[in-house]
């Protein structure tokens, strides 16, 4: 059994284990994590180029021996003479509308810079302001687009690594639900399944998918960020990232403090709200003993209180507030002020700083803002999807009642005799109720038997027993002196079938509905069947007749039209038993007459059970089981049972008098 102990990061471990970073998948998504990396490298470059471009306009101003260099490194395209021995190095010369070649100047000995200056030589568009500025958005719309459709990419990616292990778990739950299902006399374990199924599922997959995407990307991103930023100023950068680390703790800090104070105040208030609410229910209490004046004042008081509570709520709310804003605007100050001294600096000084810098290295903190919020989510992700796998682990975990006992014999179609030996049955769990107490019975073979119970639980639980959908806790049922916990469950399922509850028909065609997509019945065998039933009528009317879909994206079929369908899917495998629990609502008159004519048709020559919810089913019965608090309290027919027995004329009463619900 799966027991969990309270620790999410083992279920984590269980759910996403560290071999499946070593799929393909995964491999692939990493890959493409490092190259929206470079990408963001280009791009911030770009970003950089463009900035200084708007900055510096192109122009360039060259001193004395920085001409010399100027023309070592970019050759002949600056246009700029030789300057003759003896030439004043304090004249400058002054190089308009240059396109990039300010930013290249400025960043000549940054390693980045030497093959720009190669492509600035070669490209005459990067020589001139507005066709360079035109070559820059080109770049970086198509290095933009190229990393957007890289991010979706490992988007998809992640989200197939997410779905393949929801459906894992889907298979898990589908198999689980098959194998315990049956055994689900309340439908209790059928609503989990499909709630897990349904929520929990979809849950773990966006989960995973969150967490693969985030552990991904967002660390190389960061990681390309902070390369940048020292690339720009390593001690600047390091003097930003304190301050600013320190502001995000203590408002982290300072947020969480406040929701923990403010959900123990709303708890508060929720109880003096539950008090002061109290007295307006008990107004006849209260004018009836003359205690208006006492509850006046304690009213009063209550209310005192809850408006003193909500206020300081509200003050402390103002007071974080204006405390996380003021860490944000002084963390902000410092960072201006840190900037602003090295763009001030001489442009001579090792520390000084171009505008163009200051905003890249700005953008750089702005991006690093969301990764992080990011993976600071990924903790309270991790935790909602393992609490999730959690109660799928704990329903797979469970063991099916009913299970085929090995060596198991082949049954033969019942002939004589169907036995309830000492058959005691309790609903699941510690407390569970009794069902059935020590059944015993002992029916001919033939016939229709009605199962009649003031418990409808105790019929269903019977009836539930001959295919075992339930398994008796204590006692046994015999066929023909055959214990049947002992034979193959398929010769048993094949001779013994269930017609009604809620389960008469699946999303599919007609046709599928009726042969449960078998080979070996032809569509001659169903409408054969259905034509027993009078099934066929109906399912003519139906836009594509048998191929038509039923379910939850096709027709939907009237209950006497199901209940129906479900007798020809029976009757087409001709078994010895057939059990019949009758819809209890929503029958038309036409309904019920072509019921009862088909009960004429399949009843003949098998044993038939059922839980009826028509009196003419009753009149027609061989005999009814009248069975009271788990046990048989008579066999007999319709006529001994009106006239001698007072238990089975409350049933019939109860359940189809028409003056029954007179006074309730």
């Amino acid at each position: 059994m799966y027991t969990s102990n309270g620790d999410t990061s083992s279920t984590w471990k269980r759910l996403f284990p560290r071999s499946m970073w070593r799929q393909r998948n995964s491999l692939q998504l990493i890959g493409l994590s490092l190259i929206s990396g470079v990408l963001l490298i280009f791009l911030f470059l770009i970003g950089l180029l463009i900035a200084d471009l708007f900055v510096s306009r192109g122009a360039v101003v060259l001193q004395g021996d920085q001409i010399e260099v100027a023309r070592e490194r970019f050759g002949d395209v600056l246009d700029v003479v030789a300057q003759p021995e003896g030439f004043n190095s304090s004249e400058e010369i002054r190089l308009q509308n240059r396109g990039l070649l300010h930013s290249l100047w400025n960043f000549k000995d940054r390693i980045w810079a030497q093959p720009l200056i190669s492509m600035y030589q070669k490209l005459p568009l990067l020589r001139e302001n507005s066709s360079a500025l035109i070559c820059l958005l080109l770049a970086g719309a198509i290095l933009g687009m190229l990393r957007g459709l890289i991010l979706a990419r490992c988007r998809i990616q992640a989200s197939q690594l997410g779905l393949t292990v929801s459906n894992q778990l889907r298979r898990s739950l589908h198999r689980q639900a098959m194998r315990l299902g049956p055994s689900d006399l309340l439908d209790h374990q059928i609503h989990q399944a499909y709630d897990l199924f349904r929520n929990d599922t979809t849950l773990i997959r966006d989960g995973i998918t969150a967490n693969l995407y985030r552990l991904t990307l967002h660390p190389v991103s960061l990681a390309v960020l902070f390369f940048l930023g020292l690339i720009i100023s390593p001690r600047l950068f390091l003097q930003m990232v304190v301050p600013l680390l320190a502001c995000w703790l203590m408002v982290v800090r300072e947020r969480t403090r406040f929701q923990k104070s403010r959900k123990l105040a709303e708890s508060e208030d929720q109880l003096r709200s539950n008090v002061l609410a109290e007295s307006l229910t008990k107004t006849r209490l209260i004018r009836g003993y003359s205690m208006e004046e006492f509850d006046n004042i304690n009213f009063s008081k209550h209310l005192d209180q809850l408006s003193t509570s909500t206020s300081t709520v509200r003050r402390r709310e103002v007071v974080s507030s204006w405390l996380c804003w003021g860490l944000v605007l002084g963390c902000v100050l410092i960072l201006v002020l840190l900037m602003g001294v090295k763009v001030l600096l001489p442009e001579e000084h090792p520390q000084s700083l171009q505008l163009s810098e200051v905003i890249l290295l700005s953008l750089v903190f702005g991006f690093a803002f969301k990764p992080l919020l990011r993976l600071r989510d990924l903790r309270e992700i991790r935790k909602e999807t393992s609490l999730a796998a959690e109660r799928i682990y704990r329903y797979l975990a469970q063991i099916p009642e009913v299970g085929q006992a090995v060596g198991a014999k082949f049954l033969d179609p019942l002939s004589k005799w169907l036995s309830f030996e000492n058959v005691s049955y309790s609903l699941p769990g510690a407390t569970g109720k009794k069902i059935l107490d020590h059944l015993e019975v002992k029916l001919p073979a033939g016939g229709l038997t009605v199962i009649a119970a003031p418990n409808p639980l105790e019929a269903q639980a019977m009836m539930y027993m001959l295919p075992r959908f339930l398994e008796p806790h204590e006692g046994r049922v015999l066929i023909d002196g055959e214990d049947i916990a002992w034979v193959t469950l398929e010769s048993l399922r094949a001779e013994v079938l269930y017609v009604g509850g809620r389960e008469i028909y699946f999303t599919g065609s007609v046709l599928e509905n009726i042969t449960c997509g078998l080979a070996n019945f032809t569509q001659a065998d169903a409408i054969s069947a259905a034509k027993r039933v009078h099934a066929h009528n109906f399912i003519q009317r139906l836009p594509q007749g048998y191929e038509t879909v039923l379910g939850e994206h096709g027709e939907r079929l009237s209950v006497g039209e199901e209940f129906r369908l479900g007798l020809a899917r029976a009757i087409l495998r001709n078994p010895a038993i057939l059990i019949l629990e009758e819809p209890d609502k929503d029958l038309t008159e036409e309904d019920k007459s072509m019921i009862d004519d088909a009960y004429d048709q399949i009843c003949p020559g098998r044993t038939v059970f059922v839980i009826p919810s028509r009196m003419s089913t009753i009149r027609r019965s061989d005999r009814i089981v009248l069975l009271h608090e788990g046990k048989i309290a008579t066999v007999n027919t319709q006529a001994n049972l009106l006239g001698g027995n007072e238990l089975y004329r409350h049933w019939e009463y109860t359940r189809f008098n028409v003056f029954r619900h007179i006074g309730k």
